[in-house]
């Protein structure tokens, strides 16, 4: 006679299952409707009761808390996996291309890294670990000659942001149309034969992240 699984397992695996089905239809919603999304948006989305919604998240800042943290795996894997390669300009550009990559393929992703608010919601030893490896891919990949001085961070969020707009306007005829715009954008960074700075100066980590709240 086989043995009766354990009270309870069913009904957390349950939980689980919802648990997905609402962020999965969070990352469906925020992709089409951006930081304007409701939760109702999502629960109607999940095919769930508004009540289900806020038995697991008690807000939308707390939903995209969980979705950040189903991202995060995915961004520290491009910067990590690009600092492990030894020539710095092909390290700086699997760094920007998996960063590019990563946005093109999921709109939501600029909502949940930067919808109004959650620059202060960032885990600060995260914040240092992605910033601190970012800047130094950048600038060894200066010091190298492979990159135009004055790039920051901030220019790839811009970069990408700008990329996963021509992979949203394209998806449905061309889904690989972005990579063309990609290839653009990476090697216009590569260092000129006078050595130009980039000019102007972008505007600080915190502002550029605010500026596309508002427009992401």
């Amino acid at each position: 006679m086989s043995t009766p699984a354990p009270s309870g397992r069913r009904p957390r695996a349950d939980a689980e299952r919802n648990r997905r089905r609402i962020l999965d239809a969070a990352t469906r919603v925020f992709a089409e409707r951006g930081p304007a999304a409701t939760l109702g948006d999502v629960a109607t989305a999940a095919k769930v009761g508004i009540g289900t919604i806020y038995r697991k998240f008690p807000d939308k800042q707390a939903l995209m808390d969980a979705l950040f943290e189903d991202r995060i795996d995915a961004i520290m894997r491009v910067v990590d996996e690009a600092a492990e390669l030894a020539d710095p300009g092909e390290a700086f550009r699997a760094y920007l291309v998996g960063m590019i990559g990563l946005h093109a393929a999921d709109r939501s992703l600029a909502t949940v890294l930067f919808a109004p608010g959650r620059y202060d919601r960032f885990p600060p030893e995260l914040s240092d670990r992605l910033g601190s490896t970012a800047d130094r891919l950048i600038a060894d990949a200066v010091a190298a000659g492979e990159l135009r001085p004055g790039f920051t961070r901030q220019d790839t969020i811009a970069l990408a942001a700008m990329v996963s707009t021509i992979a949203l306007a394209t998806r449905a005829d061309d889904p690989e149309l972005w990579r063309r715009y990609a290839d653009i954008v990476v090697n216009g960074t590569r260092a000129t034969a006078d050595g130009a700075p980039l000019a102007p100066e972008p505007p600080g980590f915190r502002a550029m992240t605010e500026a596309l709240s508002r427009v992401l």
